[in-house]
């Protein structure tokens, strides 16, 4: 793993500051001014008539990639956008290197006036993340982790960083947040009843937001029904630099920008394995699904 890029606590520092202010310029030369201001022609679907995108995430996605091209001498990099028009974007997966983008995180919300989307970058090294940001613009907010280092949330307007530390708390009340999409259908409705009958689930719509969420214990957990590298490698390695616990649902695997399926991040490993049982209890047929 090439993780010299992040050894010298130096060069972190210089990380978050150019990728701090990359995002926050970015967010507010593009993202903001057409946030509650997009009209119908700067918006289109891509795989789906829910799956949205707008003027804004194809112009700031394009900004932030040439931004980011050369920084730490790394030239690879996967965006969100760029990804769903090449159809090839597997053959970034592979990369010694790379950098992950999701430029704006949780689109529909955005697209519908809502606070809840973010950007996020991640820096990713044999198909692991090896450090990751998240820039909540509406709440000045910008989260970030480095593998083996730990996690902060960094308030923008004064400065002032405190390292995320997620706390035990009651299973009495499980509340989480997440859904079902990208599940096969033939499982999906009961574990989605699982869902609906033993959490109170909250509908958060990004899965960066819900990152914050859970490291700073406004939740417990989060499950997605299905993977992708630039909305997962800050929820995984966030997760874990906090103190909680991350892993695909069926085989309890390790997250890396290749996996396939459906994830799990909890406060801790009891949490995590006690709602894998609700939500998909070991004689559900979907524990042994293979993607």
């Amino acid at each position: 793993m090439n993780v010299i890029l992040i050894k010298n606590n130096k060069l972190r520092t210089q990380i978050v500051e150019y990728i701090m202010y990359l995002l926050i310029n970015v967010n507010k030369d593009i993202i903001l001014p057409y946030h509650k201001n997009l009209k119908s022609e700067d918006i289109s679907t891509k795989t789906s008539n829910d799956d949205l995108v707008s003027i804004a995430d194809k112009k700031s996605e394009d900004i932030i990639t040439k931004q980011l091209k050369g920084f730490l001498d790394v030239n690879d990099i996967l965006g969100e956008e760029s990804a769903f028009l090449d159809k090839q974007y597997d053959k970034y997966l592979d990369k010694s290197i790379l950098w992950v983008v999701d430029p704006i995180d949780g689109t529909k919300n955005y697209i519908n006036g809502k606070e809840n989307f973010c950007s996020m970058i991640s820096l990713v090294s044999n198909k692991l993340p090896i450090a990751t940001f998240i820039y909540y613009p509406l709440k000045n907010i910008f989260v970030y982790a480095f593998k083996n280092y730990g996690a902060f949330i960094l308030d923008t307007n004064n400065k002032i960083s405190t390292r995320l530390s997620i706390k035990s708390s009651n299973l009495l009340k499980i509340i989480g947040s997440g859904g079902t999409k990208g599940i096969p259908e033939i499982y999906r409705q009961s574990i989605l009843g699982n869902l609906k009958t033993n959490t109170e689930r909250l509908f958060v719509g990004s899965a960066g937001i819900e990152t914050i969420m859970l490291a700073n214990n406004e939740i417990q957990f989060i499950f997605h029904g299905r993977v992708t590298p630039w909305d997962h490698s800050p929820m995984d390695l966030i997760t874990k630099e906090a103190g909680g616990s991350i892993y695909m649902a069926t085989n309890k695997g390790e997250f890396n920008i290749k996996s396939k399926g459906s994830i799990l991040a909890a406060s801790n490993i009891e949490i995590w394995n006690n709602i894998r049982d609700l939500i998909i209890p070991s004689n559900n047929p979907y524990r042994r699904y293979i993607n």
